[in-house]
């Protein structure tokens, strides 16, 4: 696939992600249950489309990295949802190209990876400087902390797993056991925590322009985890923040400060150098194949 493709996709996800709070929300059934039936439906598509899959290691494998992926973080973020605000959690998950930095340099120490974990330390302190974290003092809240902590670094280490796992599977069949083992973990997890709804008019909600967004974003995110290095792929818990912090800008028009304009500045530099920073024999280095 040509590198001008994978850069408007990765593209896409970017401005996907970062407008999807402007998206109108259908209320209906619970979080994690919609997750699930979106995932379900993804998933039946591939396999119709590519007729059979092997559940062999590698199957397995990309299951269990693809729920450390996606479903583990949206099980605890519903978890942690009420003791660890949202703009304190999104903060939180601007480390994970730290955390990928580290496990690509763990991976191959000697073509100098570790150059890009400055970038991400950049981008990580300006997005601090705009979101400043907010916790609760409790111990469940604390435990909450802990939870979304383990979370980013498990985000970040199935990332770099996954781009090594999903290079030797065809597109459909790495959409389709990422999907259905989503579906069945966040439909499981919904059952266990007693929100399990079953209703006609509830599943209206299923059929929305956010469950469209939703869908486009999971398939470009399988696609990219397979066609970017994990770095560069990285670079998107930097870049959305710094979209939706301009949104917002723009349509609220907030009183600008040195604090505001330093962080944007330093989010927009550690972004940008993690997806155009140039390393001798990236390719080789980053993408782990």
């Amino acid at each position: 696939m040509t590198r001008r493709a994978v850069w408007i996709a990765f593209a896409a996800v970017c401005v996907l992600s970062a407008t999807s709070w402007i998206v109108p929300r259908v209320e209906g059934l619970p979080a994690l249950e919609l997750q699930g039936i979106r995932y379900g439906l993804i998933g039946l598509v591939a396999l119709f489309g590519q007729g059979r899959l092997r559940f062999g290691r590698v199957g397995l494998r990309v299951a269990a990295a693809g729920v450390g992926f996606f479903g583990v973080p949206m099980v605890v973020g519903e978890w942690a949802r009420f003791g660890v605000p949202e703009i304190s959690r999104s903060a939180l998950f601007a480390m994970v190209p730290v955390v990928v930095v580290m496990a690509v340099a763990a991976e191959d120490e000697e073509h100098g990876v570790r150059r890009f974990l400055v970038p991400a330390l950049v981008g990580l302190g300006g997005l601090l400087l705009l979101l400043p974290l907010q916790f609760s003092g409790s111990l469940r809240g604390r435990l909450m902390q802990a939870a979304v902590c383990l979370a980013v670094v498990l985000v970040g280490l199935s990332s770099v797993w996954l781009c090594r796992l999903l290079s030797g599977l065809v597109f459909k069949e790495a959409l389709a056991i990422v999907c259905l083992s989503n579906a069945l973990f966040l439909l499981v997890c919904s059952a266990v925590r007693g929100e399990f709804v079953l209703g006609w008019s509830e599943l209206a909600s299923v059929v929305s322009l956010s469950s469209l967004v939703d869908v486009a974003e999971v398939v470009l995110l399988v696609w990219l985890l397979r066609e970017m290095m994990p770095v560069r792929f990285a670079a998107r818990y930097l870049v959305i923040p710094l979209l939706t912090l301009l949104e917002s800008y723009v349509l609220v028009r907030p009183e600008l400060t040195v604090r505001m304009v330093s962080g944007v500045m330093l989010l927009a530099a550690g972004g940008g150098m993690l997806v155009f920073f140039k390393a001798g024999e990236e390719e080789t280095m980053l993408s782990l194949r």
